[in-house]
């Protein structure tokens, strides 16, 4: 009876964790990249990159990416 319960609860133990895990990395690379404005060139930390790469987002960059635009006063940089 215990061997089972210890068989059951230990994959579901696990199974949490590794959702848990996903879920706090995602969240915490998608705030680094709110933070940065990042999302349309590199990702700004090992962090937000491997947010990117869980979810399968992958940003491609034009050979010039021209002029940044500063969001906190709308003018270019």
């Amino acid at each position: 009876m215990v061997a089972t319960v210890v068989i059951i609860i230990g994959p579901v133990t696990f199974a949490a964790g590794v959702v848990t895990a996903f879920t706090l990395l995602v969240s915490w690379g998608i705030r680094r990249e709110e933070r940065h404005f990042s999302l349309t060139r590199q990702a700004p930390g090992r962090v937000s990159a491997g947010a990117r790469r869980l979810t399968g987002l992958y940003v491609r960059q034009p050979a010039d990416p021209g002029p940044v635009i500063s969001r906190e006063t709308d003018i270019y940089a």
